[in-house]
């Protein structure tokens, strides 16, 4: 319509110049002036009709495009059991590379961020702006250079104390080291506590914006991995003024970080919601909102649901947007009951397997024998089929099944996997008693075992029968899941506790099988096993490929000790529904990291039509 007006607009013009053409040359002149000024606005209403035209058409052409505000609603097993290294609140040095993932189908797939990963190369900076690592044989050493990003800022929420004392000031690297050195020195943090070599490392900047960490190289690997990746719980960066006034951040209303969010409000028992950072320093690297400020969302809530059936009816319901580590039995009402929901198979899920004190002569645990005769005790394919469907694995420990890391895993059907210890997982009560009388138990003990509940009542339970029937009298000493953490971390039950199995990411650090940290709750201190891990983590720097072999070369001898006893591992899905955008199902990015929210965004439109 617009070009048809323009044309009539045009004839005429052209015809009153042919009149005009007798008149008098400055008459002329005026009317050709007139004329291009009417020429001009109309190819001007034109240009801008077409623009309109076009805008619309772009949004019909990418419907994907993504869109601000919103809440993304998800959910929680219990109350945070720190507010000092919340996700996503916080910000690492190190995370995983988002346009590297699966990213909402716009990444290159290099990796599935749907599990942990610890890939090096996989990595981006975050506080970081780059992160280097060298080694140097001759003299035993490794050096870190940590580049920090300018132009970070601390989130400022204007309704918190200490958010207004920090003043929303820029990141500096004075602020990283404060962090790295209250790792090393402050017994309550996880680092201090699990891996005590980082407590060694010599942490100095060396420019305005460069730290440098110098480590034996044995301990290099594990100081990037906890202090890049890591900064685990009660790691991430936190404001020096804010611990100098307050002591530490376990106060909610003190907690101040410079991730894309900020922890708004909290209510124990209940929720927590985290406000968007309007100073959040990151673009979208990928997808139809590359070069967009992040995050999309305005909030984000977290619910507290710890019951299950509660959690899944949240999620039918609309009430979250998104629910992992959902198991074979529960995805399949989830498929009857809300249809609409989107799945994808996002890693496995186990039981914690049993660790036990080893390092105690009183104990039975400290025979070889014993430890043996309870893995035979146990009709492990029985508890595979009737739990699982058959379709667990095991054995799942020091580690299970991770298919970005295959190649350290020795699964029963390997062809490696030593005949002399498959007869640990074959029933064999009394090949058990048998062994249980050599060690000097012909009658059996009595023991205990610290763990949760839910799922882990239900399992261990299957495993007390089996014990009972070799003399073996177990008692469940059921804990509240954070009082069980905090058991496990420093390592003081009595006798036994679930725990001990750790992602396979972790393969280098061996954490499970070495040292006085946390994990080695079985309190495993085997020179085989002391020297093999020596190796790995020296490898594991420069050589991953022969890291990976040695591990795998280690797990015979690992397996015949039987220091821990794994239960099976079986799929885990993740369910969300559609008006989630820009997701795949991830759950991390890269080892620890849980800022995955920031990149998402919520089509609200969607979620009404639906009906919620």
């Amino acid at each position: 319509m617009s070009r048809k007006i323009s044309w009539m607009v045009m004839s005429g013009l052209m015809a009153l110049s042919l009149v005009m053409a007798a008149c008098g040359p400055a008459v002329v002149e005026e009317e050709k002036e007139k004329e291009k000024k009417v020429v001009t606005a109309v190819e001007e209403k034109q240009k801008e009709e077409e623009q309109k035209e076009e805008a619309v058409e772009e949004e019909v052409v990418d419907p994907d495009k993504p869109r601000y505000g919103g809440t993304l609603l998800l959910s929680r097993t219990s109350d945070p059991r720190t507010f000092d290294a919340l996700e996503p609140v916080q910000e690492p040095l190190w995370r995983g590379d988002w346009a590297k993932g699966m990213a909402g189908g716009y990444g290159t797939g290099e990796t599935d961020w749907r599990t942990w990963n610890d890939i090096f190369e996989l990595k981006k900076g975050a506080l970081a702006e780059s992160v280097e690592w060298t080694v140097d044989e001759e003299k035993d050493e490794g050096t870190i250079v940590y580049t920090i990003r300018q132009g970070v800022h601390w989130a400022l929420n204007p309704d918190s104390e200490a958010s207004r004392l920090v003043g929303g000031r820029e990141v500096t690297a004075d602020d990283i080291i404060f962090q790295l050195k209250r790792l090393q020195t402050d017994p309550k943090s996880y680092v201090y506590r699990v891996s005590p070599e980082v407590r060694d490392a010599k942490i100095t900047k060396t420019g305005p914006w460069e730290i440098t960490v110098e480590a034996r190289l044995e301990d290099l690997v594990s100081t990037l991995s906890r202090l890049t990746n890591g900064f685990s719980a009660r790691g991430k960066p936190v404001p020096p003024e804010v611990i100098e006034k307050y002591g530490d951040m376990e106060d909610w209303r003190n907690n101040v970080g410079a991730g894309p969010f900020f922890l708004k409000d909290y209510v124990a028992g209940s929720a927590l919601l985290l406000d968007r950072n309007p100073n959040y320093w990151e673009k979208d690297p990928v997808g139809p909102g590359k070069g967009n400020q992040l995050p999309y969302l305005d909030h984000v809530q977290y619910l507290i649901i710890p019951d299950t059936s509660t959690m899944h009816a949240a999620l039918r319901t609309g009430k979250i947007d998104r629910l992992s580590g959902v198991s074979m039995e529960d995805a399949v009402g989830l498929r009857q009951t809300a249809p609409g929901l989107v799945e994808v198979a996002a890693g496995s899920g186990k039981v914690s397997p049993i660790t036990m004190r080893t390092d105690l002569e009183e104990l039975p645990f400290s025979d070889v024998r014993v430890r043996r005769a309870m893995h035979m005790a146990i009709d492990f394919e029985s508890i595979n089929q009737g739990l699982y469907g058959g379709n667990g694995r095991y054995p799942t420990f020091p580690f299970g099944l991770d298919e970005t890391y295959s190649e350290i895993y020795l699964g029963l059907d390997d062809p490696e996997f030593p005949e002399s210890e498959k007869e640990l997982f074959s029933h064999n009560p009394e090949k058990a008693k048998q062994l249980l009388a050599e060690a000097g138990y012909p009658d059996g003990f009595k023991t205990s075992l610290i763990l949760t509940g839910n799922a882990e009542i239900d399992y261990y339970s299957i495993i007390k029968d089996y014990f009972a029937k070799v003399g073996i009298d177990m008692t469940l000493d059921v804990r509240e899941s954070g009082v069980r953490s905090s058991i496990r971390s420093r390592r003081t039950h009595p006798e036994m506790i679930t725990s001990g199995s750790g992602p396979a990411f972790g393969f280098y650090l061996l954490w499970q099988l070495t040292g006085e940290g946390g994990p080695n709750t079985s309190m495993i201190d085997d020179p085989v096993v002391n020297a093999a891990a020596a190796e790995i983590r020296r490898a594991a720097i420069t050589d991953t490929p022969k890291a990976m072999r040695l591990v795998k070369e280690l797990m015979p001898y690992v397996y015949s000790q039987a220091w821990a006893i794994g239960a099976p591992e079986s799929p885990r899905f993740t369910f969300w529904w559609p008006w989630v955008k820009n997701y795949s199902g991830e759950d991390h990015v890269g080892k620890i990291s849980q800022n995955w929210p920031m990149w998402l965004w919520i089509d609200q439109e969607m979620k009404e039509s639906m009906g919620y």
